[in-house]
């Protein structure tokens, strides 16, 4: 039985308590997790009048938590030591502000998944104005393995390259921490709130100075009416309370945390450009930014929001906010929707609960022993037939940051690659089967020695030397992932002869199940896999991961007509020939239509009747390079019909996660690997006579395909982001390292048996 994970919150800023506080309710509510507050000796020396200090025990008696001062992240790392799970950091970066935070997570042990998350609107590293570039630069860079983003990538202009895949786009937590309505009593007037401490409002000017003469003269006129205002100083700053301004008469100082706050209950609200605005907004009352009468300070991020400089200004507003209160709200409301932002409590809650579901469980149900993580693994060597989009997708792309940091080095050996090495071999040294073989592997040892990693993965490996990569792996104790996405041994003839020949050569299929017995852990791309293996009666260690494929949204959702619909596959013609009569037909009753066929499917003579309208595009082998090519086809709508196969059902849904990244809604076959995703509204799901009647809906309803895919897309970025898929990748490896360092398999002098023959040569089995 494995020991409980740990949730740890870091807590230097006064706003910090704000930002994590829902997320330590959300995880005590949903996680079986021990949750710690680690809390700077900074936090204490700023928050001079204890306000913040009574927060964070309140809470941590709520949950039953525990509270941990540190003043180094030494300090900090000796709680940690032992333990595994999540440290969260509501402000953490490389600024020296946060140096507290960001050594934590630099030192943290390898056994924590590192989040940091955006803790404001204008946020330093996120989205800056002009002048936090002017006081901190634009080189923003985090220590965490995954940062979460209010916003999409796109319209978080401030996110270095380098930190951008590690973007979770999670929304902000302060619609989590929102009071319910009517919770307190109705409030006399409205709520102004001064930022004044921050850089915003002093690196090109003196404008907090201007900020409270305007709001004392607004003071002064509606102490005219008999009428009062509520000031709330920002709990990190509290400007007006250490600096004991003098304020009017009829003016009520809330201190009050925001999450005991009834926003609503305000008849309006005015702030200078902060995050607050946005809290106020949420709340549903009429918000005005104020900005500098000469327009020198950047609040360029809040337009749409009434501006208000001048006392007369705030006046007119007030007066506004009673009279065309509903006309406000609306504008207000279009500024939400142009934000690019999940707002919704319930979509942002399920988004974080995923998240910290992910990053504090273990994946495929094998439990781990409670003690210490080993080493997480500082060298890979990922062995594979060639330069696959398996590899590139499956690891390259989750892992990058890991490896641009240097956290993780990793050697790459593909049978293509070593089968040139041995063509280059003197004739004597590859003149038979048998000596091309020992020379394959020969080299495969000689990549491994040099390199030396700490884990082996063979990702859909089946070309030679299997049982020799296991021998050399077991003889120095390094444990062997082998990852695997399809049932290869079982390809159909369907996916073409050259492949299907290639693939069934008893060669291939005996290093397949010399990895499938032979590992520490067999890594499936579904479940149905994972099952199918087990009926063929293979018994070593094996998982699921929750997702195969992770996504980025290249090309946002659009409300725009359809113009071009397209199917995308490769050797798959069978599945495709389901939809092709229903296509036909579609392309006569829309002659404004185009087709794209990407892949390596043959385009069929039954499309020859369109002309031009039919384009087929060759296939793009890098991953990276396919994607940016995909996302300038602008596809509308994306099909992905399959056949009711065995090879089928123990497919991924690939196609789903690609269509929706770049913007197309997708028709998918009903009762096989896309049910779960396109549940929800997320997709439409069909039945072989269905597909004419679902593309002529899509296409005379684009409202109803821009909602299918934008609810496609907060999918996407909520549960198949790639800092999900990277906290899964790095789980497996821990899962391997922990079952190694228990005691690995028997040594494999030769192939186990049940392999189907002695390796061939190389340059006979290679793929075509």
């Amino acid at each position: 039985m494995r020991s409980k994970r740990h949730i740890v919150f870091l807590i230097n800023l006064m706003q910090d308590v704000n930002i994590v506080r829902p997320l330590a309710y959300l995880a005590a509510r949903d996680l079986d997790v021990t949750i710690v507050f680690l809390v700077t000796g900074k936090f204490l020396e700023r928050d001079t009048l204890r306000i913040w200090q009574r927060e964070v025990a309140e809470i941590a008696s709520d949950l039953a938590a525990s509270v941990h001062i540190y003043e180094s992240a030494l300090d900090a790392v000796a709680v940690l030591q032992g333990k595994q799970g999540i440290i969260i950091a509501a402000s953490e970066s490389t600024l020296s502000a946060h140096r507290e935070t960001h050594d934590v997570l630099r030192a943290a042990p390898s056994g924590f998944l590192k989040i940091t998350l955006q803790h404001g609107y204008e946020c330093v590293g996120f989205l800056q104005n002009r002048e936090h570039i002017i006081a901190h630069g634009r080189n923003i860079k985090f220590a965490a393995d995954v940062i979460c983003g209010w916003c999409d990538g796109a319209s978080l202009t401030s996110l270095a390259a380098s930190e951008r895949s590690k973007l979770y786009v999670s929304g902000p937590t302060l619609v989590l921490n929102a009071v319910k309505p009517g919770s307190n009593a109705p409030v006399s007037g409205g709520l102004v709130c001064e930022n004044l401490h921050s850089v915003r409002m002093r690196a090109t000017g003196d404008f907090g100075k201007s900020f409270m003469d305007n709001f004392g003269h607004f003071c002064d006129r509606l102490a005219e009416f008999g009428q009062t205002v509520n000031l709330r100083p920002h709990p990190g700053g509290m400007y007006v309370v250490k600096n004991n301004v003098t304020l009017p008469g009829n003016v009520v100082l809330n201190t009050k945390p925001m999450y005991k706050v009834d926003l609503s209950a305000y008849a309006f609200g005015v702030s200078a450009p902060s995050t607050v605005a946005l809290d106020m907004v949420f709340a549903g009352i009429p918000v005005a930014v104020w900005r500098d009468a000469e327009g020198i300070m950047d609040a360029s991020n809040y337009d749409g929001l009434t501006p208000i400089s001048t006392a007369a200004d705030w006046f007119a507003f007030a007066r506004d906010a009673v009279l065309r209160r509903d006309h406000i709200l609306e504008q207000q409301q279009r500024f939400v929707d142009r934000l690019s932002m999940p707002v919704d409590s319930k979509d942002v809650y399920r988004r974080f609960a995923s998240l910290l579901a992910n990053g504090t469980t273990s994946i495929g149900g094998i439990q781990t022993s409670g003690q210490p993580d080993p080493a997480m693994p500082r060298r890979i060597t990922f062995i594979a037939n060639g330069p696959l989009p398996t590899l590139q997708l499956s690891f390259l792309k989750p892992l990058a940051p890991h490896f641009e940091s240097r956290r993780i080095d990793h050697e790459i050996v593909t049978e293509i690659e070593i089968s040139d090495a041995v063509a280059l071999l003197p004739a004597a040294l590859r003149s038979t089967a048998a000596k091309r073989s020992q020379q394959f592997a020969s080299l495969v040892r000689q990549k491994l020695e040099k390199f030396e990693p700490d884990i082996i993965v063979a990702c859909r490996y089946s070309g030679p030397a299997a049982a020799e990569v296991l021998n050399w792996a077991n003889s120095r104790d390094v444990p062997v992932v082998y990852h695997v996405d399809d049932d290869l041994l079982n390809i159909p003839p369907e996916i073409g002869h050259v492949k299907y020949t290639a693939h069934n050569h008893p060669n291939r299929l005996g290093s397949v199940d010399c990895f499938l017995r032979g590992c520490e852990l067999v890594y499936c791309s579904t479940r149905e896999l994972k099952l199918r293996f087990r009926q063929l009666g293979y018994r070593t260690s094996m998982l699921a991961g929750q997702i195969y494929c992770s996504g980025n949204i290249i090309n946002r959702a659009d409300p725009r007509p359809v113009k071009r619909i397209g199917y995308m596959g490769f050797d798959h013609a069978h599945d495709f020939q389901i939809v092709l009569p229903s296509l036909v037909r579609y392309l006569r009753r829309n002659p404004e239509i185009e087709f794209e066929l990407f892949g390596s499917i043959p385009r069929p003579d039954s499309l020859d009747e369109f002309g031009s309208r039919v384009t087929v595009l060759e296939p793009v082998r890098n991953y990276e390079e396919f994607l940016r090519v995909f996302a300038g086809r602008n596809w509308d709508i994306g099909l992905c019909p399959l056949a009711r196969t065995p090879f089928n059902i123990v497919k991924a849904n690939t196609k789903w996660v690609e269509y929706t990244s770049v913007g197309a809604a997708v028709l998918a076959t009903a009762g096989m690997v896309y049910d779960g995703c396109c549940s929800g509204g997320c997709g439409m799901l069909l039945r072989d006579d269905e597909w004419l009647e679902a593309m002529e809906h899509l296409t005379d309803n684009p409202d109803i395909r821009y909602a299918m895919v934008e609810q496609a897309q907060r999918r996407v970025e909520a549960d198949y982001n790639v800092p999900i898929l990277r906290a899964q990748v790095m789980s497996v490896f821990d899962q391997a390292m922990r079952m190694k360092a228990k005691g690995g398999s028997e040594q494999w002098p030769h192939a186990p048996r049940g392999t189907l023959a002695a390796l061939a040569s190389p340059a006979e089995t290679r793929l075509l």
